[in-house]
């Protein structure tokens, strides 16, 4: 397969190893998570958030959204383990109910695939819910790593979990591309030394993503391959 223009000027030919963010990337999750938000805030006798408003706190890990919709809905932090427990619970029983895969994944993923580069899921998702959703939309097997927010010690945007993947493939960084959507995933991405693309459709937590300074802000993921 023909490497594209963008590949071969960055890696001067494939990458030799892809990470891929999951919620806004690859899924959007929104639906379903928000869903799961508004059930802990009603059980906690708040007001539900909708949808719209959950978009905007999606990326920073499940602890991190139940903390900023307790914040918005006034929920005493004492009732923090009972809404986090509430939201977990409710969305394993609904992972997939609503979500959807965004355009043109399977031809990205494929197009990797074929060319050889191995690629890991990195998200901030717990890591309990991912084999479910990637089962779901039938791609489990175009992974070779699969990294939630609590596989290893630290998260996005540390780099530890790209850099995890890089010295089990002992491939440099330099040569390494992160695919994500937000603040989250490039400053993961610059501190590990990957190239970064950032996706526009994701979930930017109110971010100018043009003012990060990605190597690819992209409307699509084929964009990668023109």
């Amino acid at each position: 397969m023909r490497t594209p223009r963008k590949l071969e000027q960055w890696f001067d030919g494939w990458p030799e190893l892809v990470c891929i963010d999951l919620d806004g990337t690859l899924v959007d999750s929104v639906p379903d998570l928000a869903q799961a938000m508004d059930h802990a805030l009603i059980n906690a006798g708040a007001a539900a958030a909708g949808e719209e408003r959950v978009r905007t706190w999606v990326g920073f890990g499940a602890a991190k959204l139940v903390e900023q919709a307790m914040q918005w809905a006034n929920v005493s932090s004492d009732l923090t383990e009972q809404c986090y427990r509430d939201f977990l619970l409710y969305y394993r029983d609904n992972l997939t109910a609503k979500t959807t895969l965004y355009p043109n994944v399977i031809q990205l993923l494929k197009a990797f695939k074929r060319a050889g580069v191995p690629m890991a899921l990195v998200t901030n998702k717990p890591s309990v819910f991912i084999a479910p959703i990637l089962s779901h939309f039938e791609i489990s097997d175009y992974f070779s790593w699969l990294i939630g927010g609590d596989t290893l010690e630290e998260k996005k945007p540390s780099p530890m979990p790209l850099l995890h993947c890089c010295e089990t493939l002992e491939a440099e960084p330099e040569n390494c591309l992160m695919i994500g959507d937000s603040i989250t995933d490039h400053r993961a991405a610059k501190a590990a030394g990957f190239k970064s693309m950032l996706l526009t459709y994701g979930y930017h937590q109110g971010v100018d993503l043009p003012s990060l300074g990605a190597d690819l802000i992209a409307d699509d993921l084929t964009e990668l391959f023109i």
